[in-house]
């Protein structure tokens, strides 16, 4: 199993993130920890592991917060292929139906989900749903999300313009030829590849 190790950092605070993205013998594995904090809240730690298809379709995720003065707290979701999400039980989550993949506003990685799995061509958009995770509460709601596509994948990488339908400005993403994000204006910048 071949596997690649990328660091974030995180522009708006004290913020890092260490992500070892694996092929596997159905698609990826993307094991990453993100060490910071939010405006407003203590500074945390999350370990995430997400299993992706071969198509860049998520499938399932966990994610648990990191602490050694309390017992670990923690959030599994699966998701098919028809947009359908379900809990740790097996019981389906109605209010992210239709959501593709998840968002994490901690992580860069969650931007390349989408734009590897929309393979949008040069001027292209589409309006999404997504299953955004708020850090440290552990709690999902769906948000509306546009991406286009003003630089298609190539071999100098490529640029996808996000816009946060719900909040905040969009940006223009600079990504490597693999779709992973290299430089998102003003929030991360890719300092470590490997």
């Amino acid at each position: 199993m071949s596997h690649r190790e990328f660091i974030w950092s995180d522009l708006n605070g004290p913020g890092m993130e260490h992500l070892l993205l694996a092929e596997s013998g159905t698609g990826y594995v993307a094991d990453g920890v993100y060490v910071g904090r939010n405006d407003d809240s203590p500074p945390y730690r999350v370990h995430y592991a997400i299993d992706i298809s071969s198509d860049w379709e998520m499938r399932s995720a966990t994610f648990r917060l990191i602490s050694s003065l309390q017992p670990t707290d923690g959030i599994e979701l699966s998701v098919n292929e028809n947009c359908t999400w379900h809990d740790s039980n097996g019981q389906p989550i109605a209010d992210l139906a239709g959501c593709h993949e998840i968002d994490l506003p901690c992580s860069p990685f969650s931007n390349s989900l989408v734009i590897r799995r929309l393979g949008l061509a040069r001027g292209e958009s589409a309006e999404i749903s997504v299953a955004c995770l708020e850090l440290p509460q552990l709690s999902v709601k769906p948000v509306r999300q546009r991406y286009t596509c003003i630089e298609p994948l190539g071999e100098d990488g490529g640029v996808y313009r996000y816009e946060p339908l719900s909040r905040g400005p969009a940006h223009d993403l600079q990504v490597d030829p693999e779709g992973l994000v290299t430089d998102y204006p003003g929030a991360f910048r890719r300092v470590f590849a490997r």
